[in-house]
């Protein structure tokens, strides 16, 4: 039986040439809850004073549009129906706006401490240069360990003869 040939399957993106790293963005509809059901901690303690998540009954999210919150019903003395759909709207919009102001800040950061780490007089790469160096590395990725020994031993031989 011949084997079939099968394309490479990337685990880690960042390793391949001219990768872009992304900010990562949450897939969850409701910012009020995460789409768990259960009021964010640092949410509920803004309206509930105290608030321990470990001893008190779980808040539930009740902000229009997210059903999330029905799975815990069940727990019926254990939860917490006191915050009403307006309160968990205004918690989602609050967090909404975190997240803004968080990914917003962090692409600011990270361009501003580049552009500090830059060496002075320097521009950026070109995306031939970007080509070139990523050749390179393939190539020097291919070097058996062999030949990175001979290598090796020929650079300090060529030392000693200097010495």
């Amino acid at each position: 039986m011949k084997l079939p040939q099968l394309p490479r399957e990337i685990i880690r993106r960042e390793d391949e040439p001219f990768y872009e790293k992304e900010i990562w963005q949450p897939s969850w509809n409701c910012f009020c809850c995460e789409d768990s059901g259960i009021v964010r901690t640092r949410l509920a303690k803004m309206v509930i004073q105290g608030f321990n998540p470990n001893c008190d009954r779980i808040p539930i999210c009740q902000a229009p549009g997210c059903n999330a919150g029905a799975k815990w019903l069940h727990l019926d003395g254990n939860i917490d129906l006191r915050l009403t759909a307006a309160i968990c709207q205004e918690f989602d919009r609050i967090s909404r706006e975190d997240w803004r102001q968080t990914t917003e800040h962090k692409f600011i950061n990270l361009k501003a401490l580049s552009e500090k780490l830059a060496m002075p007089g320097s521009v950026e790469r070109t995306k031939n240069e970007n080509r070139e160096i990523q050749q390179r590395k393939a190539e020097i990725e291919a070097i058996t360990h062999e030949q990175w020994l001979a290598q090796g031993q020929k650079y300090f031989n060529e030392l000693e003869e200097y010495a």
